[in-house]
């Protein structure tokens, strides 16, 4: 085929037609603020697994978001700095924890007896540690047993958490009709539960726990 037949040929052609290019949905304001949302507690709750297995010093930044997978530049656009992002796993992890007392020492409709309640707290308890396989213990305890390396504003926030667990259990022993402070009861309570969580932790066993309450209910 000469020149003038190929000129002939492509002009009998009809014009390419192009494509529609598919629109990308647009995402509403509330559809962006729950990314945004999802992505901060991606981080938040992969920042607390690592934290109880490892601990604060030994869990950085760098680490949380390989596990998760998101970009070290978004970490800095939801937190400032790795001690904010600590407050906010310390945050998160006492409301979760405050749910769980709630539930067990919150409730004066549901009429358990104290030994009942403080049963079922056990229970739980136990199910949480042997669940894995004892690699996680308090949050609140280990980061005290941090608290010379740490922000002193951790100090007060973990201060603060602990007479917000004071304040659950002050209140569930005076409606069951103890006598005495039970402000100081309940602190009491609490200061052998860390240790007993931390004893149950190097030996892989939970009967300390299950000690520390009995003990505890027989002082009363």
């Amino acid at each position: 085929m000469d020149a003038a037949a190929s000129e002939s040929a492509a002009a009998a052609l009809p014009e390419a037609v192009p494509r529609p290019v598919a629109a990308v949905p647009q995402r509403s304001r509330k559809q962006r603020t729950q990314a945004r949302d999802a992505t901060r507690d991606t981080l938040v709750r992969t920042g607390l697994t690592l934290v109880l297995e490892r601990g604060w010093s030994a869990t950085s930044v760098d680490a949380v978001l390989a596990q998760c997978g998101v970009p070290k530049g978004s970490f800095y656009h939801y937190f400032k700095s790795k001690d904010e992002f600590g407050f906010a796993v310390l945050d998160s992890y006492q409301s979760y924890f405050l749910k769980r007392l709630n539930q067990w020492f919150g409730a004066p409709s549901d009429k358990l007896r104290l030994s009942e309640r403080f049963a079922g707290f056990l229970a739980d308890s136990e199910a949480g540690v042997l669940r894995y396989e004892f690699r996680r213990g308090c949050l609140i305890g280990a980061l005290g047993q941090e608290v010379a390396s740490l922000h002193n504003e951790f100090r007060l926030r973990l201060e603060k958490s602990l007479a917000q667990w004071d304040d659950v259990l002050a209140r569930c022993l005076a409606r069951s009709g103890i006598q005495g402070d039970c402000h100081l009861l309940a602190h009491a309570f609490w200061a052998g539960w860390e240790g007993a969580v931390l004893r149950a932790m190097l030996s892989h066993d939970v009967t300390p726990l299950r000690v520390a309450i009995k003990r505890f209910l027989a002082s009363l």
